[in-house]
């Protein structure tokens, strides 16, 4: 059976950062009576007919959000000790959370390694720039992102940290200096994302009454392609578009979902995949518990198709390391496809794939940048 990974989604924020489109509420505190709806639906996921039934076996664990390190620890351990009667945990390969550096004290550290199964921390820093950190909305500043990676690193081995490029006042200087200072703690992965403006989000709003700008497109890039040097120099592997690790220390949780792998997701929001059918849950704390409570089921699902799982395959392996296997392609969805690739492979520009790879299509560093619109002219309508 192929790995299965377990998303667990915490919807709660104490403040919201201008630019995030992710469902969650600032307004929630009954942590308790939500553990125990993901315990409820957890059970209701491992025992089920017709879903997971064949994947009770687990191989990597996240917790995200939302900000799951709003939820005390010990509400944690007893989550994980539950979860452990309806699902095997004994063969984790990695069990991450991720946290907000405001929320991350020695006491706390201690706890969680301590008291859970947690081995993986992931550090929601965005930014080592006041100015930058404050026109987010972030609730920490550059002095305590930097207090958190230090009492981590303390404790736990493997941590990766968040940043973001193309804020607003954002500069050449101030990117470059978020990234050495990331380079200063040496974590073992990093994740850097290009600020997208999402409708809906208060960045919009405030981008399309001209109350802020953010930087053009040409800036973005430069970014990219600096912060791809400065990595390659400190010994990071490249190995999806958003992505950077030393060596085996690759997210092994979001590299599933890009290797079309099942997972469950438990939670409000929370979306889970068995390479059949996609299934998300209600975007609403209370619908979501109302119908958790009542034994109701939570999620609403698709079939998914031969050609829609092509173009997901596609789409999700030009953003990455290894790109896409010709062998992988004919073995699942036939001759016809295959050819269809390398058809459509024979049209990207020599410019952006890696030289002399004769069975698979490998976007080099350019082409990784632009790997979407690529992958857009292989896609089955």
């Amino acid at each position: 059976m192929p790995p299965v990974g377990l998303y667990i989604h915490f919807p709660f924020c104490k403040s919201r950062c201008i630019y995030c489109a992710f469902y969650s509420q600032t307004q929630y505190s009954d942590f308790q009576h939500y553990t125990d709806c993901i315990i409820n639906e957890a059970k209701a996921m491992a025992s089920s007919s017709d879903v997971f039934t064949e994947h009770t076996g687990i191989t990597t664990v996240y917790l995200g959000g939302g900000t799951p390190s709003l939820v005390p620890v010990k509400l944690l351990a007893y989550l994980f000790d539950k979860l452990s009667s309806d699902f095997d945990l004994t063969n984790t390969e990695e069990i991450t959370i991720e946290v907000n550096p405001d929320d991350v004290n020695d006491e706390w550290v201690r706890q969680i390694k301590d008291c859970t199964p947690i081995d993986r921390i992931s550090i929601g820093v965005q930014s080592f720039n006041d100015d930058e950190l404050k026109m987010i909305n972030r609730r920490h500043n550059a002095y305590k992102a930097c207090k958190a990676i230090e009492i981590i690193s303390q404790h736990f081995d493997n941590f990766s940290i968040d940043l973001i490029y193309g804020l607003p006042l954002q500069t050449p200087e101030s990117w470059q200096a978020s990234i050495n200072k990331a380079m200063a703690y040496r974590p073992k992965h990093i994740s850097a994302y290009a600020l997208s403006i999402e409708n809906g989000t208060p960045l919009a709003k405030m981008v399309s009454e001209g109350k802020t700008t953010v930087p053009d497109e040409d800036f973005a890039i430069s970014c990219y392609h600096n912060l791809n040097e400065t990595l390659r120099e400190h010994g990071y592997l490249h190995y999806e578009i958003s992505n950077y690790c030393l060596p085996d220390y690759h997210s092994r949780h979001n590299s599933n979902y890009w290797k079309d792998f099942p997972y469950i997701g438990i939670g409000a929001g929370a979306h889970s995949y068995d390479c059949k059918s996609r299934y998300w849950n209600v975007k609403d704390i209370n619908e979501y518990i109302k119908r958790t409570d009542s034994g109701l089921d939570a999620a609403e699902h698709e079939t998914i198709t031969q050609d829609m799982k092509y173009n997901e395959y596609i789409m999700l392996g030009l953003r990455t390391s290894q790109g896409i296997d010709y062998q992988y392609i004919n073995d699942i969805f036939g001759k016809e496809k295959l050819n269809h690739t390398i058809e459509s492979a024979n049209k990207v520009s020599r410019q952006y794939i890696m030289p002399d790879i004769h069975n698979a299509l490998i976007l080099n560093e350019e082409g990784i940048l632009f790997a979407d619109g690529i992958a857009s002219d292989f896609f089955i309508i």
